[in-house]
């Protein structure tokens, strides 16, 4: 095994790091500030839970599955029932209707998800209540070093906890599940991890810099790219403008370690959701594992969700594109 000498090595001086936060706060060397995780000390230890949980590490980029979207138990479409939900979040409001469902029902007592800090940079946050989860809804395509916000929830104790996370940060989850150098109760807390499609996420600050030079001055409250043939990135500000960009120009802000990346659909999580294209109010939802089918079950149950079969199209689409980040080459 190694430390943090080797992901210094290996993922910090090349630039992959994509701020999943899945080291930050397992080591006090590392932390994450303005949208960023940095290093802050020099560590002398020889092996460490930064290395074991570090996505960019644990991919191989020469071992390339080629089924396109991983194992599932089923595919549907699905939306929250209830239209407050529909209308304050993007799409279908599929996982915030599902992080509610369990607090309420006492599956989880924390909810690990993604806001803004006091300053606009991304962040993760640990929620409890029905407004506290409300305040997170909407997509930042942003690396957020969210799974910071899990480390500081169960570091003195396990806690049942709901992780709403992108790819890349239910791989770490899984790794710290699996490493035999994590504490128990950062293995035993994962209760219900809830993974986000993500073709690419941008470098914050880059991203920052170019909204400010272009005059953007008012609060950013949710960022959107329509499905194609749109190919366009758009901001939406506090005062409900709504500004888009040429696609083209801000994918020179992509994180360079998302290039190594070969999963779209967040094949390590329990339930993995994404949009459907050309049916703005549908989430696309793939069920993996047991505990997501049970979940979802629960959520039918109630009259949480409405659940429908996802069109073949709309499928055979799904699969395309993540085949083709399967087979994409880093730069």
């Amino acid at each position: 095994m190694k430390g943090i000498r080797a992901i210094l090595a290996e993922v910090f001086k090349p630039g992959l790091c994509v701020g999943c936060g899945g080291c930050v706060g397992l080591c006090p060397y590392i932390s994450f500030y303005d949208g960023k995780v940095i290093y802050t000390d020099e560590c002398t230890r020889d092996e460490g839970r930064c290395y074991e949980v570090c996505p960019r590490i644990q991919c191989s980029i020469g071992q390339v599955d080629e089924e396109p979207i991983g194992p599932y138990l089923a595919i549907l479409r699905s939306r929250a029932r209830n239209t407050e939900i529909r209308q304050t979040t993007q799409y279908g409001g599929t996982i915030t209707a599902l992080i509610l469902l369990a607090l309420k029902e006492g599956l989880i007592k924390k909810a690990v998800l993604t806001s803004d800090d006091s300053q606009g940079a991304p962040s993760g946050v640990i929620a409890q209540t029905e407004e506290e989860v409300m305040a997170c809804s909407g997509s930042r395509y942003v690396g957020a070093g969210s799974l910071e916000a899990f480390n500081r929830a169960v570091k003195e104790e396990t806690i049942p906890c709901g992780i709403v996370g992108l790819p890349c940060q239910a791989e770490s989850l899984r790794s710290m599940q699996a490493s035999p150098l994590s504490h128990p109760q950062h293995k035993d807390s994962v209760t219900i991890v809830l993974g986000l499609f993500c073709t690419w996420s941008l470098d914050y600050r880059s991203l920052n810099r170019f909204l400010k030079e272009k005059n953007l001055k008012t609060p950013i409250i949710k960022y959107d790219i329509p499905p194609p043939p749109a190919n366009v990135f758009q901001v939406t500000t506090r005062d409900k403008e709504t500004i888009e960009f040429p696609l083209d120009d801000i994918r020179s802000f992509v994180m360079p370690g998302c290039a190594f990346c070969r999963d779209m659909t967040a094949e390590k999580a329990d339930l993995s959701v994404g949009t459907v294209e050309g049916m703005e109010e549908w989430n696309t939802l793939i069920i993996r594992t047991k505990i997501g089918q049970e979940l979802l079950e629960l959520a039918d149950k109630k009259g949480v969700l409405e659940l429908e079969q996802l069109p073949r199209s709309n499928l055979e689409h799904l699969k395309e594109a993540s085949l083709a980040k399967r087979r994409r080459k880093p730069h």
